[in-house]
């Protein structure tokens, strides 16, 4: 089969209109090898593996199936359904979420220790698991009114003052990076709610909705006063995450009346409540809020390309609002592991510019430019990246869809052979990402030092250029630890805890090792920027998304050391699970669920010291604790050579999630429940847990 390369060369600088003539082309291959098939996402090339069915009859049913005639997969890699929320109602996420690897490490860690494990917490203590809603005045439903009918708040509301201040930090923070609102014609906005001196301003829906944002942020650098050791992992409710949760309230009341004829003050204001859901870690609440921000968005017309009768500052204005949108949708999406709403196909409107020109004609105490950089340039990259990850994303998931049809089953990790196929695909689509790490701007690059290079995983620390703005270092930092956020979910599926031989021959697995070492590769990253970051400025302090990347990041850290406990990049994993500790402790003397993860992430790594101390071949019965300061020489215990775990020991009993161990989940803040249900292949009769960890060749 003749592999198309032209996806592979997805450029960093181009236009949706060559990445659509991209995706007609592929259609057309598709047509010419595959003639039942109509696929409209972009693909990537497949592995020289030919995975077509062979032929059937025709059969009446088969005809009537209209998913075939679109090209529509039959089978897909199946979720996790599990409640994520202070309800015990259950929610789908899919393969690509951090709560599917969760669960996939749990039901490992229940079959390897043997018992269940009621107290042992793999989630952080959050808002979500102990408010129903972010406004909500204690557990449980609501039950009294927060905001009266005219749209007051029945609290003390800000003073001027206090506006004044909060309103400041967003110009300092989330604007550089959340380039939706025009500065002077939201200053004069504001101004006009002031009506009579002595008075409180009048209601605005984006005004509250900003404030609400910048208070969250704020908030998040003040210490929690009195909290000890106990009462410091615990959500109140004037935890830092939902700051300001009476102002969204208002904003979200207020903006109920503007259903029916929404305005581009509507969109900002969905937007940016996306963005407070988020950092408040009600994540579905923040996934429907998006859908209504996409439905929104069309209704005004912006996924289509401004008329040009328009001024020129109105124009791009309306192109950062669809491309943020459509960038914080697909975000959202890929990390929860569901569908995509906003389709490219659908969208006409051209990236936007940012030129000096524009940059000066937005109004923006941030208008400066260097070089080729100016502040609009981020959101270009930005943009750039999540549509060429989105690409990768998408291609990899059809293709894993295309396996387990052939094969008929759900799971990619019940046949190593499949998983192979997989990655191999996986490995060559990545050029999409690598190509657009090569083409970001130097301006938008933290230098490294000892020759160290931006975006690598070489480990260099940063160089942090003293007398660059703060707006700037923040861009150069979110726009690099997202990359490496998302090259780590896309290789994070081949960190495999499954064991069932191959059913073809004894095939290498060398792309599964490949991915799963490039995974803890991009998480070490992650690992380095905090803990550097959190020790010599603030830039990335209050930054709750930050958080939320290490803490991913983590997950993945300590599901490698546990399906991998005697590869050569265990002893570096281990050691940055260490830094990953002093990162959330900084972090948790401002907010509860940091410091919750202290506690997760040393209970999930002593488990993982003790397997690793008995794969290497210690007697566990004797007192010795296992330790990261004894991993230093586990390469030389015999089984240092990741290459040489072979097909047959990585592939001897599957822990794919189902039911998730409800026992060893329960109690935990995450609560998974007996609601809980999903697919996985269960151990082999007579197999023993033990074998995991004999990596012997052959």
């Amino acid at each position: 089969m003749r592999q198309p390369q032209t996806l592979l060369q997805l450029p960093a600088q181009s236009e949706i209109q060559r990445l659509r003539s991209q995706i007609r082309h592929l259609e057309q291959q598709l047509q010419r090898q595959h003639p039942s098939l109509n696929n409209t996402e972009a693909s990537l090339a497949s592995p020289p593996v030919s995975l077509a069915p062979s032929p059937a009859s025709p059969d009446p049913d088969t005809r009537l199936d209209r998913r075939k005639e679109h090209g529509i997969p039959q089978r897909y890699w199946e979720g996790i359904y599990t409640s994520t929320a202070q309800s015990r109602q259950t929610q789908y996420y899919g393969p690509a979420s951090s709560f599917y690897f969760i669960g996939r490490m749990s039901s490992y860690l229940a079959t390897a220790l043997q018992q269940p494990h009621s107290d042992h917490h793999m989630q952080p203590n959050s808002a979500s698991t102990t408010f129903a809603t972010p406004t909500s005045p204690k557990r449980g439903p609501l039950d009294v009114p927060l905001v009266t009918a005219d749209g007051t708040i029945p609290a003390d509301t800000l003073t001027a003052t206090q506006e004044d201040y909060f309103l400041s930090l967003f110009w300092q923070s989330f604007h550089c990076v959340l380039q939706i609102l025009d500065e002077a014609d939201f200053k004069e906005h504001y101004k006009s709610l002031w009506v009579a001196p002595g008075k409180s301003r009048q209601p605005s829906a984006l005004v509250d909705m900003v404030l609400a944002l910048c208070m969250q942020y704020g908030v998040a650098f003040v210490p929690r006063s009195g909290a000890t050791t106990q009462t410091q992992v615990v959500v109140d409710g004037d935890d830092a995450t939902i700051a300001g949760r009476w102002l969204f309230r208002r904003s979200q009341t207020l903006l109920s009346a503007e259903l029916e004829s929404p305005s581009i003050t509507t969109l900002q204001c969905h937007i940016l409540a996306v963005y407070y859901l988020c950092n408040a870690s009600f994540q579905n609440m923040a996934h429907s809020t998006l859908a209504l921000a996409v439905r929104t968005a069309q209704i005004l017309g912006l996924h289509i390309e401004p008329p040009e009768s328009m001024p020129r500052k109105t124009k791009e204005l309306r192109k950062r609002l669809w491309w943020t949108l459509f960038t914080v949708e697909s975000k959202t999406c890929m990390k929860l592991g569901r569908p995509l709403s906003a389709q490219i196909s659908e969208a006409t409107c051209s990236l936007p510019a940012d030129d000096p020109e524009l940059a000066f004609l937005s109004g923006s105490s941030l208008a400066l430019s260097e070089g080729n950089v100016t502040w609009h340039t981020y959101n270009v990259q930005n943009t750039k990246l999540i549509l060429a990850a989105r690409t990768v994303y998408l291609a990899f998931h059809d293709k894993c869809a295309e396996v387990l049809a052939t094969i008929g089953g759900t799971t990619l990790y019940s046949d190593a052979q499949s998983l192979e196929t997989c990655a191999h695909f996986l490995s060559t689509g990545m050029e999409c990402l690598h190509s657009w790490r090569h083409s970001v701007p130097n301006g938008l690059k933290t230098k490294r030092k000892a020759s160290g290079e931006p975006f690598s995983v070489d480990k260099s620390p940063l160089d942090l250029e003293l007398y660059a703005p703060v707006w700037l270092q923040r861009q150069r930092l979110l726009l690099e630890l997202l990359y490496h956020n998302l090259s780590m979910n896309l290789h994070r599926p081949f960190i495999s805890f499954s064991t069932v031989p191959s059913s073809g021959s004894n095939s290498s697995l060398q792309h599964v090792h490949e991915h799963a070492d490039a995974c803890v590769d991009h998480a070490n990253a992650i690992t380095q920027i905090m803990h550097q970051m959190m020790k010599e400025g603030d830039t990335l302090r209050g930054w709750h998304e930050a958080f939320q990347w290490q803490w991913n990041a983590t997950l993945s850290l300590i599901g490698y050391i546990l399906a991998y406990p005697l590869a050569p990049s265990t002893p570096s994993a281990r050691q940055a699970i260490d830094s990953a500790i002093d990162v959330f402790e900084t972090l948790g003397k401002n907010f509860a669920i940091a410091a919750s993860a202290v506690n997760v992430t040393r209970d999930l790594t002593a488990k993982a010291d003790f397997l690793i101390y008995r794969a290497s071949g210690n007697d566990i019965s004797t007192p010795a604790t296992p330790s990261s300061a004894g991993l230093g020489g586990l390469q030389a215990n015999g089984s240092g050579d990741f290459a040489a775990h072979g097909s047959k020991a990585l592939f001897e009993s599957d822990m794919e999630p189902s039911g998730m161990f409800q026992n060893t989940l329960s109690g935990m803040d995450l609560a998974f429940t007996v609601d809980s249900f999903n697919c996985f292949e269960p151990l082999p009769p007579g197999s023993d847990i033990s074998n995991l960890w004999n990596f012997s060749e052959g």
